[in-house]
């Protein structure tokens, strides 16, 4: 007698079935592993920063790693054989400079006959990372994967200087990935900097000065693209403390303590934390940032009352007869909308403008031209403080939308508080003075624009003894904003667990169903399918 062969529809599949809940499969998939990375200026205290977090980590409960990116450029410099300041030498601002060079070139790659990638010491560190992985799991790192054995570790990498070197990291961690931004006050990084880089005899030195700032300029924005970007990386940041304030060696003492300690419970989500008005007001900036449709940049804005309350928001674009800019209302616009980038022909008024200018001025002056090739000259002017005019730009200014939109509104700007996504520029900070407005809070490390060179009168950074002008004070105070970005704002204040026992109404700080706002599995996507994949009966 022959047996029914089975139904061709019913296969032999080697899936291995995991009949436990779909939350305790995830659970076991965890990493519980966090990667802070930290971005500064000079002189910002980056180093000092990352020596805190370790501390305040591992009183959590945190195994933690530190990974030094300038000890990574210095082994690889060294390995093919690039010169390097000795070990153990004392700080230089020409040692330093040297350790620049040192990452420009791995970005650049030609020296390593390699591809120009602006990633490379990120890549350094995903391997150091690794190695240390396995270290600490009693293993060798031979190339291959060390999957994470399921202990809290916290991996930090000091430091940051290139927006690549972020978004690597971000794509390969997710939210595992926070960035740290520190921020300092300008006079004080070139203080530290002369202080620790020259003798005391040659602090007061002019030349010694300009040395300070010419190194500063270089950190924040390299001509080169493989160079040093550090404004455009520290805008990438979720979390920003200020370091202003001198420690000594005392770590327990600086100003970023309270900060970073913040920080670290709400990454570990191990206490309840709620938002400050400044970072929901920070977040509303961001959230208006996003409605521009300006060619060169995005910028947001939102105004704050005396009571915390959002009463305009603002950002830059093209103003429309009747008031407020292309873009809002309820009614759909399509060939109504006048912005550079949905007008018939589309281009950047304030670039062509600059161009014309920059025409005009060789046309008028032909020897600056002689015997030189034309478009390198103009290229050059370009990059002078003419290509930075802003006169011609069609766009209001996401600081005067704000102000505009609430005097429409009918409600007062006298008193109220600003915040923005970047320094404001001149032209918007007579305004923000002339309308009253208390104070600025900007994200930017190296604050720009002519804003406190021209109006220092009205415009103050020191916030030591500071009043409002709304308390008949004499100075609008600019200050850099601190706290959590509008990038981590949802992940760490949206509330993903029970905070009581429904019964009795007592407290409970309940562990979330669906993991924590920082996790990030052991697995791919696909891997997880497979093991989430559920058969029930016959197949």
């Amino acid at each position: 007698m022959t047996s029914n062969p089975e139904p061709k529809d019913k296969l032999q599949r080697a899936i291995t079935v995991d009949d436990r809940p779909g939350q305790e499969v995830l659970e076991s998939l965890r990493t519980n592993e966090v990667f802070v990375a930290i971005v500064g200026p000079a002189g910002a205290g980056s180093g000092t920063a990352a020596k805190i977090l370790k501390t305040f980590l591992e009183e959590s409960d945190f195994e933690v790693e530190i990974i030094k990116a300038s000890t990574l450029i210095r082994a690889v410099a060294e390995s093919a054989g690039h010169p390097v300041p000795p070990s153990g030498a004392r700080k230089s601002i020409d040692n330093v400079k040297m350790m620049q060079d040192r990452g420009d070139e791995l970005r650049k790659g030609e020296l390593y006959s390699r591809p120009e990638d602006h990633s490379a010491i990120a890549r350094l560190a995903l391997k150091e990372i690794a190695v240390r992985r396995a270290s600490l799991q009693g293993k060798a790192f031979s190339g291959d994967p060390v999957e994470p054995d399921g202990k809290h570790r916290a991996y930090i990498v000091d430091s940051l200087r290139h927006p690549a070197e972020v978004s690597i990291l971000r794509e390969v961690y997710q939210d595992a990935f926070t960035l740290l931004g520190i921020v300092c006050d300008p006079a004080k990084r070139e203080k530290r900097i002369r202080e620790n880089f020259f003798d005391r005899s040659q602090w007061s030195d002019q030349s010694v000065k300009d040395q300070v700032r010419d190194f500063l300029t270089r950190d924040e924005d390299a001509p080169e693209k493989h160079g040093q970007h550090v404004s455009d990386t520290f805008h990438e940041s979720d979390f920003f403390v200020d370091n202003s304030v001198d420690a000594g060696e005392d770590l327990a003492l600086t100003g970023m303590n309270d900060q970073l300690r913040r920080f670290v419970n709400l990454i570990t989500q191990s206490k309840i934390v709620r938002p400050t008005i400044s970072e929901t007001a920070m977040h509303h900036a961001r959230s208006a940032q996003m409605r521009s449709a300006c060619l060169s940049r995005q910028v947001g804005s939102a105004l704050v009352d005396a009571n915390g309350n959002i009463v305009a928001t603002g950002t830059n674009d093209v103003p429309q007869a009747g008031g407020g800019l292309y873009g809002e209302g309820f009614t759909v616009q399509l060939e109504g909308d006048q912005r550079c980038a949905f007008r018939d022909s589309v281009f950047c008024s304030s670039n062509r403008e600059q161009n014309n200018i920059i025409e005009e001025l060789v046309d008028e002056f032909p020897e600056l031209i002689a015997g030189k090739d034309r478009s390198d000259v103009l290229k050059r002017i370009r990059g002078t403080r003419i290509g930075g005019l802003i006169e011609f730009s069609r766009a209001v200014h996401a600081e005067m939308d704000a102000i505009l939109s609430a005097s429409i509104s009918g409600t007062s700007p006298r008193g109220c508080r600003m915040y923005v996504t970047t320094y404001p520029c001149h032209y918007c900070a007579r305004h923000i003075v002339a309308s009253g407005i208390d104070e600025v809070q900007f994200i930017e490390p190296y604050p720009k624009s002519k804003a406190t060179e021209l109006h220092s009168d009205s415009i103050t950074t020191e916030s030591n003894d500071w009043l409002p002008p709304s308390q008949n004070g004499t100075h609008v105070l600019f200050r850099p904003f601190v706290g959590v970005s509008p990038r981590l704002y949802r992940r760490v204040f949206l509330k993903d667990r029970s905070y009581k026992n429904k019964v009795t109404g007592s407290f409970e700080f309940g562990a979330p169903e669906w993991g924590r706002p920082t996790e990030v599995y052991k697995v791919s996507y696909s891997d997880m399918e497979s093991k989430l994949a559920l058969e029930v009966g016959d197949a």
